[in-house]
């Protein structure tokens, strides 16, 4: 009686571990297998994000996300790939600031009665 009740834990604990195993469910799926050798627009590109070791891929990439959302996976270490990251840093640090103040003061501002 007590066989039919572990059969079916068991099935399920095996099919746990195969699924695993496999890499079912795991980020590594999204990883980049290869850089292009092609050079990317910097008017087609939006954002970038580093892949590596750390998250969990086996090449190093930098991929690029384009603003019609395609990645494009690039050799970290090409001058011009770098050249693209620090002027998309820049382009951040630009939109982190806050606007330039237009127009009159609000304590300089006339109101109308």
């Amino acid at each position: 009686m007590a066989l039919h009740l572990l059969l079916p834990l068991l099935l399920l604990a095996s099919t746990l571990l195969i699924a695993q195993a496999q890499g079912i469910g795991s980020s590594a799926s999204d990883c980049c297998l290869k850089n292009s050798q092609k050079v990317v627009p910097s008017s087609w590109v939006k954002s970038y994000s580093l892949q590596g070791p750390k998250s969990g891929c086996l090449l190093r990439a930098v991929v690029f996300t384009t603003k019609r959302n395609k990645k494009i996976c690039a050799s970290p270490t090409d001058l011009a790939v770098q050249k693209l990251m620090q002027n998309l840093d820049k382009k951040d640090k630009k939109k982190g600031q806050s606007p330039r103040p237009r127009g009159r003061p609000k304590w300089q501002k006339q109101q109308w009665v």
